[in-house]
């Protein structure tokens, strides 16, 4: 009876989670490496959703072919496209748009407000409101990250539309992250539905390329930015696979808070490799991020953490530990 329950249990998506992030973070100084190279970043992205679309593809042709079938059925392929132009291609066109003049500090500090309205619209969604200490959680690991961010906001005259298209890019996140939840394809392939999301984003970006003043010039030359461009590729097609097989894992809330994580990396990297200044908040904000996650997924109590102590359940468990 024990080990049926235990077998039951669903894995944990902490590792999950740290993982993505990583990768995202590395992402943000691989982007900006290229970029300073002399790449726009609406190309970078274009190249990038392309080449990671194409790197999976491959990955099924040698590993299964039947999974090719399933990447063009009408579920797979409309569910690939939604997903891929409100969760992808919109935020970061919206994103190039608001950092025209919003400030990256600003914009850094409302991108994780995507948990929060994942949470509000997951109780729309559910029409019911969900354990609040998954709320609490996510309070807890936004007042993180929002402790990492704030030294970085500087005043400016920001005109509302751009202010507008910058709170759009959580919002569709949030959106995103529900839709996902609810509508992705049953027992799907985490591998056929990241290949399949990154190509649909590609032919909506590979005009723009073609339509672009610079025209051929917009190719990455292969001796400065084409192998930082390759490397990208290779890191989103692994995060997008994670990715997915997190969404297995758990639901649209857990997911959302990938971007905690994704936005402490990113300033992580800038520190090692543009020697970008971090205050030393930095270490309390990754403590209040894992102790929000611990909040999130019921390992951690308010009050046993007020009071120093471990959960019932965990130490009944530590005892039957040593006992065997």
């Amino acid at each position: 009876m024990t080990s049926t329950t235990l077998e039951q249990r669903p894995a944990p998506v902490l590792p999950y989670l740290v993982t993505i992030g990583l990768l995202v973070g590395g992402n943000f100084a691989l982007a900006k490496l290229v970029v300073l190279g002399g790449l726009s970043p609406i190309d970078l992205f274009a190249w990038q959703v392309l080449g990671s679309g194409l790197i999976l593809t491959a990955c099924l042709v040698f590993r299964r072919r039947t999974d090719l079938k399933v990447l063009t059925s009408r579920s797979v392929a409309t569910y690939c496209a939604v997903n891929g132009l409100i969760g992808v291609t919109a935020p970061q066109i919206l994103s190039y748009y608001a950092l025209t003049e919003v400030p990256a500090g600003l914009f850094a500090m409302l991108i994780p407000l995507s948990p929060l309205l994942t949470f509000c619209f997951s109780c729309l969604a559910h029409r019911k409101i969900l354990p609040l200490r998954r709320l609490l959680g996510i309070l807890i690991g936004l007042a993180g990250v929002t402790v990492a961010t704030a030294d970085k906001v500087t005043g400016a005259d920001i005109s509302l539309v751009l202010i507008a298209a910058a709170f759009l890019v959580p919002v569709l996140l949030a959106i995103t992250n529900v839709y996902r939840e609810r509508a992705m394809p049953a027992g799907a392939n985490p591998l056929v539905l990241a290949a399949g999301t990154l190509l649909s984003q590609a032919t909506v970006f590979l005009p723009l390329i073609v339509l672009n003043s610079s025209g051929v010039g917009s190719v990455p030359p292969l001796d400065s930015t084409g192998l930082p461009v390759l490397v990208l590729c290779a890191v989103t097609a692994l995060s997008y696979v994670i990715t997915f097989e997190l969404y297995r894992r758990t639901d649209g809330v857990g997911f959302s808070q990938v971007g905690y994580f994704a936005t402490l990396a990113g300033i992580a990297a800038g520190t090692v490799f543009f020697a970008e200044p971090v205050t030393p908040w930095f270490a309390a904000s990754v403590i209040l991020l894992f102790v929000g996650m611990a909040v999130s997924d019921g390992h951690l109590r308010l009050r046993h953490l007020l009071s120093g102590r471990l959960p019932a359940k965990r130490r009944n468990s530590a005892t039957k530990g040593e006992l065997t």
